[in-house]
């Protein structure tokens, strides 16, 4: 699939979005490294809670089975891109630390980068367990 593909698909989840406090409706669409696209769509309720549209996307793929993930695609319809907010960014990492993140720039085109770059210093459950760092 290629980035337009799947930023077109986050587009439409935007679509899906409940959003009656903030009125800002936001998409995502989660490329898998088998191929298959999870999307989502940020949901808050009329007491502001909510979730972003970001980890719906990965929750519904972690909860079908899905461990791999190579691209998000993140529509939120504002001029220069909507990043991740930042427990977004703290569950993407911890899934995905090589994750490619596309934003839609509302003018047509695209922003890409990889999560490390909006997330330079994780938190990992390392700093909890050092046994427990990478690679051990």
């Amino acid at each position: 699939m290629d980035n337009k593909d799947l930023l077109a698909q986050a587009r439409a989840a935007r679509e899906m979005a409940v959003a009656p406090s903030s009125k800002f409706k936001v998409g995502a669409a989660l490329l898998c490294d088998d191929g298959s696209v999870f999307t989502g769509c940020n949901i808050e309720s009329p007491t502001y809670l909510g979730i972003c549209a970001e980890r719906v996307a990965l929750f519904k793929a972690l909860s079908e089975g899905r461990r791999g993930f190579t691209v998000i695609a993140i529509a939120g319809g504002v001029d220069g891109g909507c990043p991740p907010c930042g427990a977004c960014r703290q569950v993407l990492w911890e899934f995905a630390p090589e994750l490619e993140v596309l934003l839609d720039d509302a003018q047509g085109g695209c922003i890409e980068r990889r999560i490390a770059e909006y997330f330079p210093e994780p938190f990992d459950r390392s700093k909890v367990d050092p046994s427990r760092a990478a690679g051990r």
